[in-house]
């Protein structure tokens, strides 16, 4: 205990003299200003583990805000609860030349409720530093202590792009008798220091580049995790994922139980069920409609679900809870069915590590196993298709906790073959260029997410948005209908009825009619000869096909015949057939995929060129031109 005392007094000591660290601005080598918005000019932590319960954690942290785009770092925020607590708290300012201008007291810092309608133990300080011209620099020393141990430190030194960083430091004291884990990502030679001490030095900022995967999965990164330890009377082991689930078992133990008149209720719902994925459809249908989200963390209930009993009765609960009597009212009609951690979020499909146990997880969903399938289940959401993961829990790492442990599965992913959109349309173009259409499409997969919340709103707010994704220039929608289908692969259907006044451009007898009015082009970026990371076109993938049937104004014709246009690249296919059927009508073929692969960043002259292709084709115009 006195060495965590002593690290803290040092810390004090070097934030009440940091005018001696030289921190003024102009100190910054040139190097780490470029593409910076700001540079990280100390960050030091120490994580003591005292026991498997106890740790002291350490962080010293001094930041030097270039311009405005670095606003955000002015508002500090640090959590804490009934686990882990904040002993220490402080920070001062400095101005452009190092100069102390103000110390950040007690008094200078809001301690809230972190989620202020829910119930939850969880509370945030939220320190925010005097605004100087720019550049300026803050600093803050905070030490946490913590009486229950899951959760061992993540360190980056460098997490955004446009920040860079001059030096950074982190050390994990561990007792002998403790065994600790680690696991390193894209360390820069030189990094490590010690058994478990790291530093980094001149890391610069860079440009984020078009098209790159998250950046976040290129960071230097240090993660930390125990063997043994303890959470509020509850002991655990994660050396594999194996032990780990049995600890989170041993939290969920006796907690599955539904009252016996709920039993009685949902095995009538589903007595005439054909089979079993029948019972897991009628069950997740019963528990959207009688419960709603509502978070409960007191303590270990951060981690623990609240029992199926009083989620029963309350008719709430948060996503632990919420799958735990998912899960139990689906054991209660004979379903196989396993409660699941997992980490959610759409861009935090490759946070978690397989080959590391660990407890980064921050959800929890449920999991029916059917002929030897599986079914999984968002339980938080009342408006969700039972069996679909959209992008907040898809393609990524999931815990099932069975009797005999913790099992790594993985999610569905959904791809460019999921992700579908078909688009129909008809139009009658007059000799004016105006147009009046009809048009339906049908949105498949991740593309339709946005679509299926649309769905609910009113039918000013949908108008709105359809506005603002139609590549017309002057058009009015007349008519919009949206239906939602729900199912393992949501469907939204829409029908749009519309005019365009200047859909075709005349000019004497002459109509110039745009071939992918209706289709909206993908980015095409700026060649790049000299890139950093990876390429993908797209972080999921989908498949685009379209059809426009163009009525033309009686005695036109097509003047120039366009030849059909297909492209194929590393990332994706395009084709372009249009053809003048009788009738005077012309019809028009887009198809445009993009797949989700990650490539590597010599192909991205191959991705522009694809890019450049497809907008140069769906810039193809068609020239009618009156007969004499």
């Amino acid at each position: 205990m006195k060495k965590w005392l002593l690290l803290a007094l040092l810390c004090s000591a070097e934030l009440l003299n940091a005018q001696d660290q030289n921190y003024a601005a102009s100190n910054i080598p040139q190097h780490l200003r470029q593409n910076a918005n700001q540079v990280v000019r100390r960050h030091e932590q120490t994580f003591e583990v005292i026991n498997k319960s106890k740790a002291v954690f350490t962080e010293h942290k001094v930041i030097t805000l270039l311009n405005a785009d670095a606003e955000a770092a002015n508002d500090q925020t640090f959590y804490y609860d009934k686990i882990i607590k904040i002993d220490k708290l402080e920070g001062a300012v400095y101005d452009a030349q190092g100069k102390l201008v103000r110390k950040i007291k007690s008094k200078d810092v809001q301690d809230q409720k972190m989620l202020e309608y829910f119930v939850s133990d969880g509370r945030v300080m939220n320190m925010s530093f005097p605004r100087l011209l720019f550049p300026y620099t803050i600093e803050y020393t905070i030490v946490r202590k913590y009486e229950g141990l899951m959760f061992y430190p993540v360190f980056m030194p460098q997490s955004e792009a446009a920040t860079a960083v001059e030096f950074a430091r982190f050390e994990l004291i561990q007792p002998d008798k403790i065994p600790v884990r680690v696991k390193e990502l894209n360390l820069p030679p030189g990094s490590k220091t010690g058994s478990f001490s790291w530093a980094f030095q001149n890391l610069p900022a860079f440009k984020m580049e078009p098209y790159m995967p998250d950046p976040a999965r290129y960071f230097p990164m240090v993660l930390t995790a125990p063997t043994a330890f303890a959470l509020e009377g509850y002991e655990g082991e994660m050396s594999t994922w194996e032990s780990y689930g049995r600890f989170i078992a041993q939290l969920n133990e006796g907690k599955a139980v539904v009252p016996a008149a709920t039993v009685e209720k949902l095995r009538a719902l589903t007595a005439d069920c054909p089979n079993e994925r029948c019972k897991v459809e009628r069950v997740y249908a019963y528990m959207q409609d009688n419960t709603r989200y509502f978070f409960v963390g007191l303590g270990i209930g951060g981690w623990q679900p609240s029992p199926a009993q009083d989620v029963d009765q309350f008719k709430y609960g948060d996503c632990k809870g919420l799958s735990n009597y998912t899960v139990a009212m689906l054991q209660a009609v004979g379903v196989n069915a396993y409660y699941v951690l997992i980490r959610a979020g759409d861009d935090e499909q490759h946070r978690q590590f397989p080959d590391f146990p660990n407890a980064w997880f921050n959800h929890a969903i449920a999991c029916a196993v059917v002929d030897r399938d599986t079914i999984w289940l968002e339980c938080t959401d009342q408006l969700g298709s039972c069996g679909y993961m959209s992008d907040f829990t898809d393609n990524r790492p999931a815990l099932l906790i069975t009797p005999e442990g913790g099992k790594l599965v993985k999610t569905p992913r959904y791809d460019q073959s999921t992700n579908t959109i078909r688009r129909a349309t008809r139009m009658q173009l007059n000799p004016d260029g105006s147009a009046q259409m009809e048009s339906t499409a049908v949105y498949k997969g991740i593309v339709q997410n946005e679509l299926f919340r649309l769905t609910t709103q009113h039918d000013e707010v949908r108008k709105k948005v359809f506005y603002e994704l139609i590549q017309l220039k002057d058009f009015e929608i007349k008519t919009l209908e949206m239906t939602p289908h729900k199912g393992p692969l949501p469907e939204v259907h829409c029908r749009l009825e519309l005019t365009a006044p200047k859909f075709a451009a005349a000019s004497g007898k002459r109509l110039f009619v745009p071939a992918a009015a209706l289709t909206k082009s993908p980015e095409i970026p700026f060649p790049d000869s000299l890139r950093r990371f990876p390429v993908q076109a797209d972080d999921r993938g989908f498949d685009s096909e379209s059809e426009l049937i163009i009525a033309i104004p009686e005695g036109y014709t097509l003047e120039n015949a366009i030849a059909p246009q297909r492209f194929s690249s590393p990332f994706g296919e395009y084709e372009l057939d249009i053809t003048n059927e009788p009738g005077g009508l012309l019809v028009i073929k887009r198809k445009l995929i993009l797949n989700d692969s990650l490539q590597p960043k010599e192909k991205y002259p191959e991705l522009w060129e694809f890019l450049k292709n497809v907008g140069k084709a769906d810039k193809t115009k068609l020239v009618l031109a009156k007969g004499t």
